[in-house]
């Protein structure tokens, strides 16, 4: 229980990031991720994120489970298998001022500049699954990028945030594995991702009813204002490199 009782507060931050996640699909994962390498071992941020934020997930697409698009959900899931191994090998090399740079500049784009039709064809969802997954072994992100792809071609809010529960929680779940093969031990952490996790599930719970009560007008104004925010934070960030 000693990680409980010391990092008490990581508990409480869970609650308020998993509301934000839930309301606007955006910024929540992130935020937490941050407020967690301030108080946990930099090898275990990663895979403990990844066991709170499935958590979420999981609870989150139960919740709106009547709007994901499963085709949709598999065929992405699909393209970030197949992006991850492609980008895998280089993704270390990657120069970190551009990856702030060219996340913060896309993201920007994506909520502010005017939608233009984006041709159908085929295997355009493997595309994008391919390339938010790329994305994202580089510079993280990946919820908030998919969301913006999405809300930007139309798909509903209720829609954007279903179908962003299952992507993510099938990446998280990758991660989790993926640690646990290479050695990570989860047990004297797991006291303090009990009381994340049901932090966690109440925030998305609290989040989910506000954000089917929000008009879609209010939903585009909370997600541009976050999205906008966490983007010039990385371009600002950038600077700094």
């Amino acid at each position: 229980m000693g990680l409980l009782t010391q990092d008490w507060w990581l508990v409480a931050a869970t609650f308020f990031t998993g509301l934000i996640t839930a309301v606007t699909g955006a910024g929540g994962g992130s935020l937490l991720l941050g407020l967690m390498a301030l108080a946990l071992p930099v090898t275990a941020v990663i895979p403990i994120h990844g066991l709170v934020q499935g958590a979420q997930n999981s609870w989150r697409l139960s919740m709106l489970w009547e709007y994901v698009d499963w085709r949709f959900v598999g065929v992405a899931a699909v393209g970030s298998l197949v992006g991850a191994m492609l980008i895998g090998p280089v993704a270390v090399n990657v120069s970190p001022f551009w990856g702030h740079v060219v996340l913060g500049g896309g993201l920007l784009y994506l909520v502010w500049m005017p939608k233009m039709k984006m041709p159908d064809f085929p295997g355009k969802t493997l595309l994008m699954g391919m390339v938010v997954s790329m994305v994202s072994m580089v510079m993280g992100a990946a919820g908030t990028l998919f969301n913006a792809i999405r809300r930007r071609g139309g798909r509903s809010k209720e829609g954007v945030l279903a179908d962003q529960s299952a992507i993510m929680l099938f990446q998280h779940a990758i991660k989790v594995v993926v640690f646990g093969l290479f050695g990570f031990a989860y047990g004297p952490y797991l006291p303090l991702v009990a009381g994340m996790m049901v932090a966690g599930l109440l925030g998305t719970y609290v989040g989910v009813k506000v954000m089917k009560r929000m008009t879609n007008e209010w939903f585009d104004l909370a997600f541009k204002g976050l999205v906008s925010v966490l983007a010039l934070k990385l371009l600002y960030d950038a600077l700094a490199l």
